[in-house]
């Protein structure tokens, strides 16, 4: 996965950067790592819960915690909060040391488990705020970052025996509604989204098993969550937004995180979205040399879908998500076109939170807007932000787009 860091194991700063973020929060976080494996106990404050995939469906589960509570203090909360991270600006290095202070504790359970570690499991997914938890470990912890085109990173890990809440979890008494409720997980997922919880803290609590009919409620591995989660709710904000009239002309909204330039193009016609992805030599997953990038690209028409996204997975519905989003509060539908253009010293996957919101960023700032769509392409193209030697043109998105090689009514005019 990560090659270009195993080809520089921190020494020869393949990245560009002045030290290896990996490297040295790796060397940080050793003492604490040995602290916990002398007294085999652990406790402190669980801000999320994570379900693996390995062995389905017997898997590894358990509780998020944080090694160092003292030392992020009032931080701890933002631990499992990405917008937030994202809202304060926070850079790869910073996210890579918050994030190396969890503590991933698993054992191993079916996913239709309905043990008391399952449901408290669950109880720690809903609530509100961090919750104190107990462990008697199995073994030693080991420290190898976990990273993810997908998930958040995450640091330590190591086998529990027993956990025990210390405390009881803060749980809203309309979420707990909803979960009790005998309604299917789809629904579940919507009514909590549309009570005000962000997609993280919905794909967790659909993770824990907590969603779905009582008789058939089964965790959800935290990788499949996140996307099934995006999926969900995009279905249910494109019910509505299909509805409305389209865009009255062609607009561009932009923004940019960690070297991910987003242009994001809105046409005037019936909902349709296609993503591109253009990754260049020495990004998280070309390792090729030269400058020349790797172009993947999606689509779906007005109807949708029926194949996963296997070319740019679980970021193609991270952007249509947050596209979904905004098309839902201008209440307007349009042809989407994203483009993405991911440089170099992005050089570590940090998860799809890192697309999700940098595409909603996009829609906070004022569109420009533009008469024809060959002004909407020119303004695109000439704000393709790169450093020096990378060269990429609209024309290489154009060649391979469905949407814009179609023939519309305007081109006749």
């Amino acid at each position: 996965m990560l090659r270009l860091c195993i080809a520089c194991k921190g020494s020869r700063l393949l990245c560009g950067r002045k030290s290896c973020p990996i490297l040295t929060a790796a060397l940080k976080r050793r003492p604490e790592v040995d602290k916990i494996a002398a007294t085999k106990e652990f406790f402190g404050p669980s801000t999320s819960i994570f379900v693996g995939r390995m062995g389905y469906p017997a898997v590894g589960v358990g509780p998020l915690t944080v090694m160092e509570g003292e030392e992020f203090g009032a931080e701890i909360r933002r631990m499992g909060e990405p917008s937030e991270w994202f809202a304060q600006g926070l850079d790869m290095e910073k996210i890579i040391d918050m994030r190396s202070a969890t503590l991933r504790a698993n054992r191993t359970e079916n996913i239709a488990s309905k043990s008391k570690f399952v449901s408290d499991m669950s109880e720690i997914a809903m609530a509100e705020r961090p919750t104190d938890i107990e462990l008697v470990l199995k073994g030693k912890p080991s420290f190898k970052f976990a990273f993810s085109d997908i998930i958040q990173p995450t640091g330590a890990s190591v086998k529990v025996e027993r956990m025990k809440v210390t405390e009881n979890p803060k749980i809203p008494k309309k979420v707990e509604r909803i979960v009790s409720d005998d309604i299917i997980a789809v629904e579940a997922a919507n009514a909590l989204y549309e009570l005000g919880l962000d997609v993280y803290k919905v794909s967790a609590v659909l993770s824990s098993g907590a969603l779905g009919l009582s008789r058939g409620k089964k965790m959800v591995p935290t990788r499949w969550s996140i996307t099934a989660t995006d999926d969900i709710i995009f279905r249910k904000l494109a019910v509505q937004f299909k509805e409305y009239a389209p865009v009255d002309s062609f607009y561009v909204y932009e923004s940019s995180y960690m070297d991910n330039h987003f242009q994001i193009l809105l046409l005037p016609s019936l909902f349709e979205y296609e993503n591109f992805e253009a990754w260049f030599p020495g990004s998280v997953w070309n390792t090729a040399e030269g400058q020349t990038p790797v172009i993947l690209e999606d689509y779906e028409g007005f109807n949708g879908r029926r194949r996963y996204a296997a070319d740019e997975g679980g970021g193609y519905y991270a952007a249509r998500l947050a596209v979904a989003e905004a098309l839902q509060k201008m209440r307007r539908q349009a042809g989407v076109v994203v483009f993405r253009v991911i440089q170099p010293s992005y050089s570590i996957p940090l998860g799809v939170w890192v697309i999700r919101e940098t595409v909603r960023d996009a829609f906070r700032n004022s569109g420009v807007k533009f008469d024809t769509r060959e002004e909407a392409l020119e303004y695109i193209n000439s704000r393709l932000q790169l450093k020096p030697g990378l060269k990429i043109n609209i024309v290489d998105f154009t060649a391979r787009s469905k949407i814009l090689r179609q023939r519309r009514l305007e081109d006749f005019w």
